[in-house]
């Protein structure tokens, strides 16, 4: 059984959309790989993972199956294989360990980066530096390269291990966030006691198409009727 540093990474995507969010619940849930391959990196902050180098990559976990998790804590770990049933399943909605304001920019990333993430290695390691450092920066500036070292709170190594692609990207993505929502239906949070944190999303549709299919509905209940008169 392959053991990682909670820095390794997870991210959630369930193959079909939800309207509702998930009550909280007890549930299992197994990490089975990366999804998309993984970049090393080198974090320096916050203690004790200074001069660490880790995984950093979307999750495949089955259980559940076919979602894809990104990490939301480095301060415990996971392994490859191993069925746990200590998580909690909530909605990122309802997470009390996160701040309004932190669901916030965890929302615009993932409605503005998410899918990109899920394209290579290299995006998907920038997604997950980005989200780290939104969920643990302890000032204003979100960067992942240290630029802000009076107020950082996780930031990483350009070297000897972070590839400078990784760091770009993430930088950039961060600093986009604004133009994106802040809406938090469809994300999923597991907390475990003993064990990495982990998110996950699925979008929500978009109201214009459940007012398409319920028209739809509707159109069809309504000539059913005109038959059945006729």
């Amino acid at each position: 059984m392959r053991s990682f540093q909670c820095g390794i990474l997870a991210l959630c995507l369930l193959s079909a959309p939800v309207v509702f969010p998930p009550a909280a619940r007890g549930d299992v849930l197994k990490v089975t790989g990366f999804a998309v391959g993984s970049q090393t990196v080198s974090l320096v902050s916050p203690s004790p993972f200074v001069s660490r180098n880790i995984h950093a990559g979307v999750f495949n976990l089955n259980p559940p199956a076919g979602i894809l998790a990104y990490c939301i804590d480095i301060f415990q770990t996971i392994g490859f294989g191993t069925l746990y049933s200590d998580y909690t399943t909530t909605s990122l909605a309802t997470d009390a360990q996160i701040t309004a304001a932190r669901k916030g920019e965890i929302a615009q990333l993932f409605h503005g980066f998410y899918t990109t993430s899920l394209t290579g290695s290299t995006n998907t390691a920038a997604f997950q530096l980005a989200l780290w450092e939104i969920l643990f920066e302890t000032g204003s500036t979100l960067n992942v390269d240290g630029g802000d070292l009076a107020n950082r709170g996780v930031t990483y190594a350009k070297s000897p291990n972070t590839p400078a692609g990784v760091v770009l990207l993430a930088d950039t993505w961060l600093g986009g966030l604004g133009s994106f929502s802040t809406d938090l239906g469809g994300f999923t949070t597991y907390r475990s006691p003993a064990h990495q944190d982990q998110i996950s999303y699925r979008p929500v549709p978009e109201p214009p198409t459940w007012a398409l299919v319920f028209a739809g509905l509707g159109t069809l209940g309504f000539m059913a009727r005109r038959r059945r008169r006729s």
